[in-house]
């Protein structure tokens, strides 16, 4: 059977509702997602799908911004999940791209990893229409949803493009492209709702490049009002964004009722599930919803600095090292899945791992390593960096320790007032700088326990 067994979302933990430099704060009735300046696709991907069951065949990524040009990824992804060296990593790419590692997955089985990080020129017309997000699907046999049908309709069409080396999209006039999105999203929609056997969904989303497209889509196809209210709160998160939506569909919709997602873009992709009856126990992490509630509010100056799109500067101090390949792969345990070494002889854990157990001094074979990612670790020192060659003025440098043994000196992610001895911490992947053309992915800290089903994830 093709279906979903379990899925999450991730969204960032800030927000940008105004983008004007001078004056009081102008509502416009829409917002952005905005991911931290040490987030990217990768450390997002991760975030969706690390508490899903592991891939067992394939990790498909999606996104329109990947941190690198040929090196694949997906890899990235697929060594911070720890998954095993026989399940593949595949990076996708392209506007399109989401819907088809969400189709792949449905039908043939595997994880997808849909993760965009949006970014226009400052002031552009849809700077707060753009945002970043996350969703993970695993296929199977249908837990959290059985795919009824699907239909695609292909149109080449020069509506979103970028050229090799540029960072910002080029869009055309949305006012010519919009009407044959909108053609090819509902001419799909009702090739799928008739294979389906359906006159109608309970629930239909569409996600769309073209917002006025998408805007037309729904009001053709019934769609409820707050159909379009998450697009409103995150803006248009690219290939995550149909993860994003179907995600949202599964938190609100129960077992037994269907649900409609249309993708409109270079074409059109349409999608009927029927929700299965675990799809409460499906969800990996708090709602889609619930992580809307939990976000907080930065400036608009503090976002054009976090995407380099404010020149600032910055103290008198080399930047950090690249690192370099060799310590990289021989550390890859340590570095990518926080990994310590547990002594058979006492039980403890030291980190970085080592063959000598930091607790009783044992050398020998015993050791085993042990995962630290999903532990709870405890502030024992809280330390501020002025001198940071980061986009902020300064940073919190912690040391803390996990449940059950090991010792973490960290970064942490949140704001310095927020954290002192005695908080409770957890392991998130981050980008920790780039350096030379090479990016330096660890393990920051968080605010927080390790999230639970209906826990906020972040507390930055």
């Amino acid at each position: 059977m093709a279906g979903i067994d379990a899925y999450a979302a991730y969204l960032p933990a800030y927000v940008l509702i105004d983008n004007s430099l001078e004056g009081p704060p102008r509502p416009r009735g829409i917002a952005r997602s905005v991911a931290g300046f040490d987030e990217d696709v990768i450390t997002m991907a991760v975030e969706a799908a690390r508490h899903l069951p592991p891939a067992q065949d394939r990790l498909l990524l999606a996104t329109t911004n990947a941190p690198y040009e040929v090196k694949t990824s997906a890899g990235v992804v697929h060594e911070a999940l720890g998954l095993d060296p026989g399940v593949a990593a595949i990076d996708l790419r392209g506007h399109r791209c989401g819907a088809t590692a969400l189709d792949l997955v449905v039908r043939t089985g595997g994880s997808a990893a849909l993760a965009d990080l949006r970014t226009t020129r400052p002031g552009a017309p849809d700077e707060l229409a753009q945002g970043d997000a996350a969703a993970a699907f695993t296929g199977g046999s249908g837990r959290a949803a059985d795919l009824l049908a699907r239909a695609g309709h292909t149109t080449e069409l020069l509506e979103r493009w970028r050229l090799p080396g540029e960072r910002h999209d080029r869009v055309w006039d949305e006012r010519f492209t919009a009407d044959i999105l909108a053609a090819a999203g509902l001419d799909a929609a009702r090739r799928a709702l008739t294979e389906a056997g359906l006159d109608a969904a309970d629930h239909v989303v569409v996600s769309s490049s073209n917002a006025r497209a998408a805007a037309a889509l729904r009001r053709a196809l019934g769609a409820a009002s707050e159909a379009g209210d998450l697009e409103q709160a995150t803006g248009f998160t690219g290939a995550a964004h149909p993860g994003l939506l179907l995600a949202d569909a599964l938190d609100r919709a129960g077992p037994g009722q269907t649900i409609l997602l249309v993708c409109a873009t270079e074409g059109a992709d349409a999608f009927v599930f029927r929700v299965g009856d675990g799809v409460r126990e499906a969800r990996s992490g708090p709602s889609v919803r619930e992580q809307l509630a939990a976000r907080q509010t930065i400036g608009y100056g503090r976002y054009l600095r976090w995407r380099g799109l404010l020149d600032v500067q910055g103290p008198s101090r080399p930047a950090a090292p690249a690192p370099a390949s060799p310590p990289m792969h021989r550390r890859a345990g340590w570095k990518y899945r926080l990994e310590g070494s547990q002594c058979g002889a006492c039980g403890k854990v030291t980190t970085p791992p080592s063959r000598v157990c930091a607790a009783c001094g044992i050398t020998g074979d015993g050791t085993a390593k042990v995962s630290l990612r999903d532990r709870t670790a405890t502030v024992v020192s809280v330390t501020r960096d002025h001198l940071t060659t980061m986009p902020e003025p300064d940073v919190t440098i912690v040391v803390a320790d996990f449940e059950g043994g090991g010792r973490l000196s960290a970064y942490a992610t949140a704001d310095a007032g927020e954290i002192t001895v005695g908080t409770a911490m957890t392991p998130t992947f981050r980008r920790m700088w780039t350096t030379d053309g090479i990016h330096n992915y660890f393990w920051k800290l968080a605010c927080g326990p390790r999230p639970g089903k209906d826990t906020a994830t972040d507390g930055e």
